[in-house]
């Protein structure tokens, strides 16, 4: 019973998770250079200037809980609650980028460039609403197969 529809939305969201590490979010057009915004943190010119541990942290924990939740095959209520868990932390990537653009930069900065990465919280919360329609709809079709024995 592991080869559900849900495993391949935990499975994407797990890996749209890990794509985000290694690309920039976006660049922060400042009156003193362009700094770019990653789970590395914000940079200059290749050097960090605040560090992004919390959000590669954030990230990582991101897809391990939807590894973890693959493994959860058996356990369907479980796995509805983590998935609730997942899109709130899939809407938490851009409180943390919200947090690290406004918080680093309050009024120096003239404008800002978004890069295609930040878009993967949005399709994770998409794919967790689907993977959570879907645990829904096992734990009803087991449900109602109790009810005919």
């Amino acid at each position: 019973m592991i080869q559900r529809q849900q495993t391949i939305w935990w499975f994407l969201i797990g890996v749209f998770a890990l794509l985000m590490l290694p690309f920039d979010w976006m660049t922060l057009f400042v009156t003193d250079g362009n700094y770019t915004l990653s789970a590395a943190g914000i940079a200059k010119d290749a050097q960090t200037v605040i560090p992004g541990t919390m959000l590669t942290v954030y990230l990582i924990l991101q897809a391990i809980l939807n590894f973890v939740i693959i493994g959860l095959f058996k356990k369907r209520i479980l796995q509805s609650r983590l998935t609730i868990i997942s899109i709130i932390m899939s809407l938490g990537t851009y409180g943390l980028v919200a947090m690290y653009r406004y918080m680093s930069f309050t009024a120096e900065v003239t404008s800002t460039n978004f890069n295609w990465p930040l878009i993967l919280p949005f399709i994770s919360v998409i794919l967790g609403i689907m993977a959570f329609r879907h645990v829904l709809l096992d734990e009803a079709k087991v449900r109602s197969l109790d009810r005919i024995r």
